[in-house]
């Protein structure tokens, strides 16, 4: 296969592995129901403003909290817009496709950096290989690093929230700038690129310019350095000089978080330390560790060996690699010091929502391990006075000239560092794997279940406000909001009401167009939740919590033997989407006569008919039905003595709610199949390359032979 479809399709692979893991824990631990700071952020800054034409441009730019999340209000209300319904499932799959995206740009650059590719595709007779193709790590380990850092569920919050998208705009976009505006030609494609990103990064989160603080550093570093001329990066310096002026001029203080700031030195230390050893917990020790590969890295680029272009692979682009690396890292550090500053009360441990930060800082220390485990080039490994055939036939000096072109001031003696360097690579590897897994199995243990049980309680809680207008129902404290009373004024704009998702929006009004004998109204709302109403249920059917549901079940006697059809007054569609009806029973078989469907008001033709992918039996299970274009009515048949259904009216679901809630749902799916598919594609690139190599030692003989000038 060709290395840029080989490429292309291990890029594809990865993303699917990152978003179907992401869908997946959604689906088993998440809710469509906005939280928290969604009812300040988005509800009254963004949705009340917008469809009530009440300064819409000005609540956009306010800030919530510290920051002014512009990308995540644009983007929330776009997906708000063209679904029709507030979904929070929608956005959190939004949320993962742009952190897969990160994760697959991340892993193409580091191949880019460290010189590797998957497989290369030559003419036919042409068995050479790249140089110092050989010694560079695999690229599978840096696809299974990225699968690691950016699949698990580490920051599970992120996950889960639909408003914490500014998390990945934050970490897209400052990478964006710092891998392209510092080393691009002013005014060149990718020199607007990074700078779009560094602009774009002041309305994700409150640090958003620190990217361009950190470009301003690369570009200052790399002028004294003589890699780059003041003038020539005069634009540069300028935007950046821009950027960081407007970032921090513009930036906010609240009062109600200053007890989350770091109170002492101590407090301040350890809220580092507890990052820096991050995926550990109580092992202070790690945090060398786990960092040590970029400090060798940017202890090379300080030393200047890495602008020596003799000796290192690609010269100034190897550079350039080095600098990136030193870079990326530098931001993350950063970020980790900012946060300890705003939230490091106590001196505790991150928070979920900063951890796809930390695992970010865990990617560049990978790529960094990778950069210094490469080797330069075959030609970079020659001394002075060494010739070619005594690099083939003396494996002493072949190994010193090597590790030595990589440890640069760090080897000495007749021997290098190299073997040290193997050490803290099986280290580093060691601890984040077995950090990795404490945070992955802490989080399925505790954090997600724990996470789960309060969305089930909180949506019950508003699913019974919004179907009663009951306060009463939100007198509990396991409700998406500080206070009861906050949420009843927000709720009480008839434009915001209107977006609220399944599963706690109320259902269309239904009411039977006439009495029928066979099927009885069951009206569970505000019932006492211990001693609910049964009607037309079976004995071993629970009603409907909160809903008022029609079933055919006749327990005063003739059970299932009651038969009937139920007609509905004609019902109005607001959203142009999906209709979820609960039902219970034997529904859907034609064959029987116990039917549920759409009948047109007007014309009373058959619309569609509902019944749900498995049998409902004396459980409640979801069907559904594309919404009419028309007013229709709800008919429901039972001419099977042995056989009832019961249905609850329906619930619209906006078009992007609806598919969200099928990916969701096949998420792990997705994500077993992309892992199949991405390991069929490594062994066959490494088989690629086994061949290759194989073939390639007598041809590789003469070629370096004839480039010595030897017969």
């Amino acid at each position: 296969m060709p290395k840029r479809a080989l490429t292309a399709a291990l890029a594809a692979c990865l993303f699917l592995l990152i978003v179907g893991a992401k869908w997946g824990t959604f689906d088993r631990y998440g809710s469509p129901m906005p939280d928290w700071d969604q009812w300040d952020a988005e509800a009254v800054e963004l949705f009340i403003p917008w469809f009530e034409r009440d300064h819409f441009i000005a609540h956009l730019f306010h800030p919530h909290n510290e920051h002014r999340v512009v990308l995540t209000k644009l983007q929330n209300l776009a997906l708000g817009l063209l679904n029709g319904q507030w979904d929070s499932r929608v956005e959190a799959a939004t949320n993962a496709g742009l952190h897969a995206a990160l994760g697959v740009a991340f892993w193409l650059c580091a191949l880019r950096w460290i010189g590797v590719a998957p497989a290369s595709s030559r003419p036919e007779g042409d068995s050479r290989q790249d140089a110092g193709a050989t010694k560079a790590p695999h690229p599978a380990a840096l696809f299974l690093l990225t699968v690691a850092l950016f699949a698990l569920p580490l920051a599970w919050q992120n996950i889960l929230g639909g408003f914490h998208s500014q998390q990945y705009w934050l970490l897209g976009l400052s990478f964006a700038a710092i891998v392209a505006l510092p080393f691009a030609r002013p005014f060149s494609r990718a020199w607007w690129l990074g700078a779009l990103a560094a602009l774009l990064a002041l309305g994700s989160m409150g640090s958003g310019f620190l990217a361009a603080a950190v470009t301003l550093v690369v570009v200052g570093w790399r002028c004294l350095r003589g890699e780059a001329t003041w003038r020539a990066m005069a634009p540069t310096l300028a935007v950046t000089t821009a950027l960081c002026a407007i970032g921090w001029f513009t930036r906010v203080e609240v009062p109600w978080h200053h007890d989350l700031k770091a109170k002492t030195a101590h407090d301040f230390i350890f809220s580092i330390v507890h990052s820096l050893e991050w995926p550990l917990r109580d092992r202070d020790w790690a945090a060398a560790v786990l960092w040590l590969p970029w400090l060798v890295v940017v202890g090379r680029v300080v030393a200047g060996a890495a602008a020596r272009s003799s000796r290192f692979a690609g010269g100034g682009g190897d550079s350039v690699a080095a600098e990136t690396i030193a870079a990326l890292g530098g931001w993350v550090l950063i970020q980790i010091v900012a946060t300890a500053y705003a939230r490091g009360i106590g001196g505790d441990y991150p928070a979920s929502r900063y951890m796809d930060t930390l695992a970010f800082g865990a990617m560049v220390n990978g790529v960094a391990l990778a950069w210094l485990l490469k080797g330069p080039k075959d030609q970079g490994t020659k001394g002075p006075e060494t010739k070619d055939d005594e690099l083939e036939t003396d494996p002493v000096t072949s190994t010193r000239s090597r590790w030595s072109a990589v440890l640069g001031p760090w080897s000495f003696g007749p021997w290098s560092l190299g073997p040290l360097l193997l050490l803290l690579a099986l280290a580093w590897l060691a601890t984040l794997a077995f950090g990795l897994h404490e945070v992955t199995d802490r989080n399925l243990r505790y954090e997600l279940p724990d996470a789960k049980k309060y969305y089930v309680k909180a949506e019950g809680h508003m699913r019974r406000y919004l179907g009663t207008n009951d306060p009463r129902q939100l007198a509990y404290p396991d409700i998406p909001f500080p206070s009861a009373e906050g949420l009843i004024e927000r709720l009480a704009k008839p434009s915001l009401r209107a977006l609220m998702p399944v599963p706690i929006r109320a259902p269309l009004p239904l009411t039977a167009a006439a009495a029928v004998p066979g099927f009885r109204e069951n009206d569970a709302r505000g019932a006492d939740p211990d001693r609910p109403p049964r009607a037309g249920l079976s004995p071993t059917t629970p009603p409907l919590d909160s809903t008022t549901t029609w079933g055919s079940f006749n327990a005063d006697g003739k059970g299932a033997a009651e038969t009937g059809t139920w007609r509905s007054q004609p019902i109005t569609p607001v959203l142009s989407g999906w209709l979820k009806f609960e039902t219970a029973g034997q529904v859907g078989d034609p064959n029987e006569g116990v039917l549920l469907e759409l009948h047109a008001a007007r014309t009373d033709a058959l619309l569609a008919r509902i019944r749900p992918d498995r049998p409902s039996g004396d459980s409640w299970r979801a069907a559904y039905a594309r919404t009419p274009n028309e007013p229709f009515v709800v008919v429901a048949h039972d001419r099977h003595a042995a056989r009832w259904l019961a249905f609850s009216g329906p619930a619209e679901m906006g078009r992007l709610s609806y598919w969200a809630w099928r990916i969701t749902k096949h998420g792990f799916w997705i994500m077993y199949v992309a892992g199949a598919a991405g390991l069929c594609l490594a062994i066959a690139a490494m088989a690629a390359t086994h061949r290759a190599a194989a073939s390639a030692g007598p041809r590789g003989q003469v070629d370096r032979a004839t480039n010595t000038g030897q017969p």
